[in-house]
């Protein structure tokens, strides 16, 4: 992945067959809260090829904050 600086526009961009996460946002299967009881729906975490970012963003946050894997092909 990228950082793309451009006049008052800076994003990520992935590389190729590539996709980019948030590095807290994993996969959790559904299951009981043990506290609660309570049913907590599985989580599929967001992706994205494209992340718009501050002005302000370096190479160093973007590091510490996203993760970049690859593209998984989907069986039908």
């Amino acid at each position: 992945m990228k950082l793309i600086k451009e006049e008052k526009l800076y994003k990520i961009v992935a590389e190729e067959n590539k996709q980019i996460r948030d590095k807290n946002d994993i996969y959790e299967p559904e299951h009981i809260d043990e506290e609660t009881g309570e049913l907590i729906p599985e989580h599929i975490p967001y992706y994205s090829t494209i992340i718009y970012v501050p002005t302000n963003f370096t190479e160093e946050l973007m590091n510490e904050l996203y993760v970049e894997e690859d593209i998984e092909e989907k069986e039908e």
